[in-house]
């Protein structure tokens, strides 16, 4: 593991930068950074609200990353030992899912402990 570039953190950089401009919202997510639900906004606070954006070419695409979240995921792989690592905003059962749906194909077996998270049984 390179410990120098574990210092950086590109993506948390670019969100940062993407902040401090004056950015109208015509996209999702629907609560415009907090200004359309001021109770979720004081709820959750300013800074969660504002940082909850869509993709965007400054911020880079989870679909296909070419900047930010393609080092990201670079310095991720690299501090977990991994060949590669790819950041899910699907929760817990999408990641679960994908994985299995990696592991193996349609009619394959795969092996699992009887406690496996439902999602695991709900990929096969």
């Amino acid at each position: 593991m390179n410990y120098g570039s574990q210092q950086r953190a590109p993506l948390y950089e670019a969100l940062k930068k993407h902040m401090k401009n004056r950015i109208v919202r015509l996209d999702v997510p629907g609560h415009k950074g907090g200004r359309m639900n001021k109770e979720l906004k004081a709820f959750l606070g300013e800074q969660c609200m504002s940082c909850d954006v869509n993709s965007m070419k400054n911020l880079d695409n989870l679909c296909h990353p070419v900047s930010v979240i393609k080092e990201s995921e670079q310095l991720a792989a690299d501090a977990f030992g991994a060949d590669h690592a790819f950041f899910m905003v699907g929760g817990t059962t999408s990641a679960v899912q994908t994985m299995v749906f990696t592991a193996c194909k349609a009619g394959e077996k795969i092996i699992m402990p009887r406690n496996v998270h439902r999602s695991a049984i709900n990929a096969l």
